[in-house]
């Protein structure tokens, strides 16, 4: 039976699936059974009707819901929770404007730096072109 037929026979029969007809019924509990055991939640539900209608060890029950309620559901990454919190959103803002504005000053830096050529042709007294390069020296003067 799949979920579609369960809701058309629950619409068909009612909400009450043991008063449902035989065939119907036994297959509508195990598809119901069936889901149940795949909800991790099920499982804590079945084991607090366990302790209220059976008599035993309180205190070994106790452990075992306790083991189900600390293992919880699976952990999600400590990274989405920061970038989806307002104060973790602003703090990699900071930290992205920080790096950006390094960068720029990186980059700034370079540009300013005159080239080794530049910084030869000073210290030989040569005369530097205009695009920034070494001029040539026609009559030999600064050369070493």
């Amino acid at each position: 039976m799949t979920r579609d037929e369960f809701e058309r026979y629950r619409r068909r029969f009612g909400d009450m699936v043991e008063a449902w007809p035989a065939p119907f019924r036994q297959q509508a509990l195990a598809l119901l059974a069936a889901e149940r055991r795949d909800d991790p939640d099920a499982a804590l539900d079945r084991l607090v009707l366990e302790a209220a209608l059976t008599d035993g060890d309180d205190q070994a029950l106790a452990r075992k819901v306790l083991a189900r309620v600390e293992a919880g559901p699976a952990r999600a990454s400590f990274v989405p929770h920061l970038f989806f919190s307002p104060a973790g959103f602003a703090a990699c803002a900071a930290a992205v404007l920080v790096a950006a504005t390094l960068a720029g000053y990186q980059v700034a830096r370079l540009q300013d730096d005159p080239s080794d050529a530049e910084l030869l042709a000073l210290a030989s007294g040569s005369s530097l072109a205009d695009g920034g390069g070494v001029a040539a020296d026609a009559q030999g003067e600064g050369s070493l």
